[in-house]
């Protein structure tokens, strides 16, 4: 076995990989400029090598160097993005709504990858914190609309969603097992649950007659995809 080796049970490559793009696409939500963008682009690209670079049942029988270095070039693209996230954007209320965004990034990877299996539901928690702690950030600095914040919320609970369910996947069955029917439908399930919530939330925010804060409502849609997720699961 390559890469990941001594690890029978690793988190399901699907649900894995929307996890990771989920990720991103909670941070790009928040990202008001090209700079911002191509930060967590780069990101989600080192990420995905990293995570998938060197995993034999999607790549293949190939020497284990080869592996290691797919893994290697993507861990100096997580570097290069990060190093960019903070020179290129020179502002500090942008480098502190993006930075906590492209963390949650590389956690999620490090749960589906993942380095220790022991390790693995923690870092996606962290992942979920960092990703939530972008959201409010930005909420703070009133840098996005509420309709930005509301999905990214929703897209960062559901991509922690998303990667527990690929970590529970990966403990109850082999890796190489044909999964991808199951985590396409939960997928499904919890993305359509969220975008719901988010288009309730947005109603009930633009309904004048509600005095209900956009904060209190990011926390409601965040606390009901959290349960949606716990109840599925």
């Amino acid at each position: 076995m390559v890469g990941v080796t001594g690890v029978d049970h690793r988190p399901t490559p699907v649900a894995s990989a929307l996890a990771v793009l989920l990720a991103g696409i909670s941070t790009a939500l928040l990202a008001p400029g090209p700079e911002q963008r191509l930060a967590v682009l780069g990101t989600v690209t080192g990420v995905g090598l990293v995570v998938f670079g060197d995993r034999d049942d999607l790549t293949g029988e190939y020497p284990r160097l080869v592996g290691r270095l797919v893994v290697a070039i993507g861990a100096v693209v997580v570097v290069a993005a990060l190093a960019h996230a903070l020179s290129a954007v020179g502002e500090f209320g942008a480098q502190a709504e993006l930075v906590p965004g492209l963390v949650g990034v590389v956690c999620i990877g490090l749960g589906t990858r993942p380095l220790r299996q022991r390790f693995a539901r923690r870092f996606v928690s962290a992942g979920l914190a960092a990703l939530v702690l972008g959201v409010v950030i930005t909420g703070v600095f009133e840098r996005a609309d509420p309709p930005a914040l509301l999905a990214a919320t929703a897209a960062a609970v559901v991509a922690w969603d998303l990667a527990e369910h690929a970590i529970s996947l990966g403990e109850q069955l082999r890796a190489d097992a044909r999964t991808y029917t199951v985590e396409l439908a939960h997928a499904g399930v919890s993305g359509g649950y969220g975008a719901v919530l988010v288009v309730g939330a947005m109603v009930l925010y633009e309904n004048g007659g509600t005095g209900v804060p956009l904060g209190a409502l990011a926390l409601l849609l965040a606390a009901a995809v959290t349960l949606m997720a716990v109840l599925y699961n």
